[in-house]
């Protein structure tokens, strides 16, 4: 996901300041600073898919500060991700915050902490509809093998082909139902 913002600011003081701080108070990191320019990170690591708050996803965030405007670039690596609408309203709802903060010193951090616990929420009926497509794909092997009395490997197949079917299944049902 890459979404770039432009943020018109009134009071420019300590704009550098008061960015870092709100940053590292989301855990991100200092990765460069330059005359003008500021870059954090959340580093990704292979536990990115088991975290369930998507801020703690690997991304990168480039801000160009000017007299009186901010760019910001957000990229987040949402390649080993679910990516669902719960995931990508947490985002929206980090950026707003941000905007917030810059315009007006404030956030919104009980907005936030709500669309994080959705998306906790979101993530742990996906893995049980991914659990129980891994049952059902289990089952289904174990009729196959119960009545053919062939034991093929290829019938393994079933487990994985039932778990990414009930789990894609689940969330372009979710998608449609709730779309952002």
């Amino acid at each position: 996901m890459i979404r770039r913002i432009k943020i018109d600011v009134i009071d420019a003081n300590n704009l550098d300041k008061r960015v870092i701080n709100f940053f590292e108070s989301h855990e991100f990191q200092l990765v460069e600073t330059k005359l003008d320019f500021l870059k954090f990170r959340q580093n990704a690591s292979l536990m990115d898919g088991w975290k369930s708050n998507p801020i703690k996803w690997g991304s990168e965030v480039s801000i160009a500060l000017s007299d009186k405007t901010i760019v910001a670039e957000f990229i987040v690596d949402t390649d080993a991700q679910m990516n669902t609408s719960e995931e990508k309203k947490v985002w929206q709802t980090f950026i707003e915050n941000f905007k917030k903060f810059v315009k007006s010193g404030e956030t919104q951090n009980s907005k936030l902490a709500s669309a994080i616990s959705e998306s906790k929420e979101s993530r742990l009926s996906y893995f049980g509809w991914a659990f129980f497509g891994t049952l059902t794909g289990g089952l289904l092997f174990l009729i196959y093998t119960k009545l053919t009395k062939n034991s093929s490997s290829l019938s393994l197949f079933l487990i994985p082909i039932m778990t990414t079917f009930f789990l894609g299944w689940r969330i372009k049902y979710k998608r449609t139902k709730d779309p952002i």
